[in-house]
């Protein structure tokens, strides 16, 4: 007996996307089917199945959504829901690659979840908001207008869930009789296990890639925040010098002027030529400035864009890591120190280091000062500890409950998912630590008492110097 019955309830107006539907229904019947056989090829092909389904599918709503431009509040929301899936499965996969036995019926429960719950729900949302703009109306509109009246969703997981352990019943009274075609399924059974391994592989790799599409939009995410911030940054200096030099030309063109005067006081002549000085010295001054701080930018852009190791000086990436986030705290009633070793040269990804120590700058002001709208301090100190690069980084804002810091490096795990939080910057640090530094990093909070993370790793030194205890 079908756990599910095609309705027209499912569907949602997008052809393709109801076409899709149509395979989930039949997939989640025929694990049905299957739920006490205990065969783990049709554990792997379950899986196989759902990773298929799961890259094509999310990709062709994406597509659907950006096409039409739906409201982000509904998109973001969508999303989310998105990822979630895609780690689930993800971890089954790799539970099964550990060699963990999976049984079906968790698989069954998650998937009748996600048909009655996103389904008949998001999706149904997203069809009736993409109509709704094709046929002229704004997104905005469209998401405020979508408010349905009535939801058939309960009704129709009671009854699926009543067919469903109805299917199950049924089956086990077959157990016993399935049990003896396993002893003719084991002679084949290592060459079948290996062909699934194989394809289980092959998309795990495939979520993976997926995955760290994610995690290199949100470093270049990172990035273009920090383009922003220098373009605003190197706009002061750039304007002062510019406005320097045209009043340098207006000088210039007094003096010429004067000069063909048929007699000119010295007190006029060395007056324009003061001003003329002045104006010269605050043109240089300030395009020096300019310079200086465009430098810093393409040595922080370039190691961020690049894995390269070179070797650097420890106190100067912490220096353009703050500069480059100068703007971002600019405005805000945040305290930013730090306090590095002098000479401490270093060979490396100089560009890890700064991109962890951004994604930890930016994490404390969203999350600890209410996106810079709260007051506190911000430090971070490094030494060098028996070859050992150790960094301290503090911040004493809202802290963490006991939860949140058990889950704090996981991917997508965010606790601002309506404000847009992508749960990858502290994921993105973890790996950057471990991967990229070989180190360790540890997080310690609590509620109310700030944050505190602890890096530790290699310290490659580039030249011979002390070390400090």
């Amino acid at each position: 007996m079908p756990a599910f019955t095609w309705s027209s309830l499912f569907e949602t107006g997008l052809a393709e996307v109801d076409a899709q539907h149509r395979r989930l229904v039949g997939l989640v019947n025929q694990l049905g089917e299957d739920a006490h056989s205990g065969d783990p090829a049709r554990i792997d092909q379950a899986l196989a199945e759902l990773a298929d389904y799961t890259v094509y599918h999310f990709q062709c709503e994406e597509g659907i959504m950006t096409a039409a431009g739906v409201a982000a509040r509904h998109a973001d929301r969508h999303r989310d829901t998105h990822q979630r899936f895609v780690a689930q499965v993800v971890d089954w996969i790799n539970r099964r690659k550990a060699g963990e036995d999976l049984h079906l019926a968790p698989l069954i429960e998650f998937l009748a979840n996600w048909l009655v719950f996103h389904i008949l729900g998001d999706d149904q949302s997203l069809g009736r908001q993409v109509l709704a703009v094709r046929a002229g109306v704004s997104p905005d509109d469209a998401y405020a207008q979508d408010q349905s009246s009535d939801d058939p969703r309960t009704g129709i997981l009671l009854s699926a869930l009543r067919n469903l352990y109805a299917g199950l019943a049924a089956r086990n009274e077959q157990l016993v009789a399935a049990q003896a075609s396993l002893t003719a399924l084991n002679a084949t059974l290592e060459k079948r296990v290996d062909e699934r391994t194989a394809e289980l592989r092959e998309t795990n790799e495939r979520l993976q890639s997926e995955q760290a599409r994610a995690i290199e939009a949100e470093k270049m995410a990172s990035l273009g925040r920090m383009v922003a911030g220098f373009a605003h940054e190197v706009n002061t200096p750039v304007g002062v010098a510019l406005g320097a030099t045209s009043h340098a030309q207006e000088l210039v063109a007094e003096l010429g002027k004067l000069m063909e005067q048929d007699e000119v006081r010295e007190e006029d002549l060395n007056l324009r030529m003061g001003m003329l000085a002045e104006a010269t010295e605050l043109a240089t001054g300030n395009l020096h400035r300019a310079a200086d701080m465009v430098q810093r930018f393409k040595r922080t852009a370039v190691d961020q864009s690049s894995e390269r190791e070179r070797v650097y000086e420890l106190a100067e990436v912490f220096e353009d890591v703050e500069r480059s986030l100068r703007n971002e705290f600019k405005y805000t009633r945040i305290r930013v120190a730090w306090h590095c070793p002098p000479g401490l040269r270093l060979h490396g990804p100089a560009g890890a280091v700064a991109q962890v120590l951004i994604n930890l700058m930016q994490n404390s002001r969203i999350h600890a000062f209410a996106d810079g709208n709260g007051e506190g301090t911000i430090e971070w100190n490094a030494a060098l500890v028996d070859g050992q690069v150790h960094i301290e980084f503090v911040d004493n804002g809202a802290g963490m409950p006991t939860e949140t810091v058990a889950r704090v490096f996981e991917p997508f795990f965010t606790t601002r998912r309506s404000q847009g939080g992508s749960g990858l910057g502290l994921y993105i640090v973890h790996n950057l630590v471990t991967q990229a530094l070989h180190g360790t990093i540890r997080c310690d909070s609590a509620s109310g008492a700030g944050v505190r993370f602890t890096i530790v790793y290699p310290a490659n030194l580039a030249i011979e110097q002390p070390t400090a205890s």
